[in-house]
């Protein structure tokens, strides 16, 4: 399916740069769905499950967006 996802660190997780962001994604970590599940939690393991193309990761205070290739665990 390859679709894209916008999301931001769950449990008032916020982070101040990739390599965090990074991490945190291969750490398994939740993040939370800010599209239309708004809510919902996706982690690596459920974003290569469900086919997830692409994740848009907002940071810094929702301020900056960083997008990681799920399919290379690697951003764009």
């Amino acid at each position: 399916m390859n679709h894209t996802l916008t999301v931001s660190g769950a449990y008032s997780t916020d982070f101040k740069n990739k390599k965090e962001i990074l991490e945190h994604y291969n750490s398994n970590k939740d993040f939370q769905n800010l599209g239309i599940n708004s809510g919902a939690y996706v982690n690596k393991k459920d974003a290569k499950r469900f086919k997830v193309g692409f994740l848009n990761v907002r940071y810094s205070n929702l301020s900056k967006v960083a997008v990681i290739d799920v399919n290379k665990d690697k951003f764009i």
